[in-house]
C-alpha cells in the first residue's frame, strides 16, 4: 500500500518536510505494527548501504536537489560495517512512543493508542514528530 510520510523534528527552524511516498504492508492494524513496519523498512535499508566509499566521491545535480527537497544532503556513507538490530531498533521506536519522544498523526489526527484498531487507505498522509528535550544552561 503507498501512502505518504512526513517527518518533523520539534525545535527545527526549517518548515514540515514534503510528504515523501512511502510502501506499506496491507495487513497493518495497529499503530504498533505501522511502527514495526516503518522501523524494519529504515533497518533493512539502513543495512544494505555500502561501507565502501567512492575514490572520488560527487553527487551529481540531480541527486543534490532531490536530497535538498528530503531536507539533507550527504553522501550515504556509512563509516561503520555494524549492522542493527531490527528487533531492538523496533523495540526502542515503540518504547519512544510511549515515552512520548515521538508523535504520530494520520490525515491531521493524532494516533494515541498503541494497540487501537487502524483502518489505514491507500494515500493516507502521516506526520511523525520527534519532541526533543533542550539543555543547557543561561548565561
Amino acid at each position: 500500500m503507498l501512502i505518504n510520510i512526513r517527518v518533523k523534528t520539534a525545535g527545527k527552524r526549517r518548515d514540515i518536510l514534503q510528504p515523501t511516498a512511502y510502501v506499506i504492508a496491507d495487513d497493518i492494524t495497529t499503530l504498533r505494527q505501522f511502527l514495526a513496519d516503518i522501523v524494519s523498512t529504515e533497518v533493512d535499508r539502513y543495512n544494505q548501504k555500502e561501507t565502501d566509499a567512492q575514490m572520488i566521491p560527487f553527487l551529481t545535480p540531480q541527486q543534490i536537489e532531490d536530497q535538498a527537497s528530503a531536507g539533507k544532503v550527504s553522501f550515504g556513507t556509512v563509516f561503520s560495517d555494524k549492522k542493527v538490530n531490527k528487533s531492538k531498533a523496533v523495540d526502542n521506536a515503540i518504547q519512544c512512543w510511549c515515552d512520548g519522544l515521538v508523535r504520530v498523526f494520520m490525515n491531521d489526527t493524532e494516533l494515541i493508542e498503541l494497540d487501537a484498531p487502524l483502518s489505514i487507505q491507500e494515500g493516507a498522509e502521516f506526520t511523525l514528530i520527534r519532541l526533543i528535550f533542550l539543555a543547557g544552561r543561561m548565561w
